[in-house]
């Protein structure tokens, strides 16, 4: 019986491994309660020949009474021994049944868990991404003004708006501010490419 998850649908002997469980419980409470009894009743069988011997011993029986009943005694025992062998076995293999059931049931637990850490996962890296994604547009942004106020300097340097001295300064400021946006830039390109990975899993 197959009890492997993900089964095709044709596959007849397909089973939930939950039914498994449910239909072995009942079957399974049955047969230990007989085995049990039977298990009580061999012993009781057991006192019942024992006795049979004390007797003859004690001379309250003769040999033929003392076989007679011995055999009775021990045919019901021996029927009771292969009854107890057959639940045995039954027993034995419900075991297995449930013990494979409750494996499959387990990586079951464990691939939805597994599922649900992913789809949680991939949920905060979109969070993450779009968050990243407005704060490399805004870096973009802040890259287009600095270029804009370079232009700016440089038509004031042309037109001796500013000093000589007044420019460099300006200048290497922008050319600070660009180099420190350029690294925000790469750290933020890096992420961003990170979750994605996570997001298209």
């Amino acid at each position: 019986m197959s009890h492997r998850e993900g089964a095709p649908a044709e596959d007849p002997f397909h089973m939930d491994p939950k039914d498994v469980l449910s239909q072995y419980s009942v079957e399974w409470v049955s047969l230990r309660k007989s085995y049990d009894e039977l298990k009580e009743r061999l012993s009781e069988v057991q006192a019942e020949l024992s006795a049979l011997d004390r007797r003859l011993e004690m001379g309250v029986m003769d040999d033929q009474q003392h076989i007679k009943q011995y055999r009775e005694k021990w045919a019901e025992s021996t029927q009771m021994i292969q009854v107890k062998r057959e639940v045995e076995s039954r027993l034995f293999e419900i075991q297995r049944e449930i013990r494979a059931a409750n494996r499959q049931l387990k990586k079951q637990e464990e691939e939805r868990v597994r599922r649900e850490r992913i789809e949680q996962e991939r949920a905060n890296a979109m969070i993450e991404w779009m968050s990243l994604k407005q704060g490399f547009d805004l870096v973009g942004q802040r890259r287009k003004e600095i270029n804009a106020a370079t232009d700016n300097l440089e038509r004031e340097r042309r037109s001796g708006a500013i000093s000589e001295q007044e420019y460099r300064q300006k200048r290497v400021e922008q050319i600070q501010q660009l180099a420190e946006l350029r690294t925000v830039e790469s750290d933020v390109k890096n992420r961003l490419a990170e979750l994605l990975a996570v997001i298209r899993g």
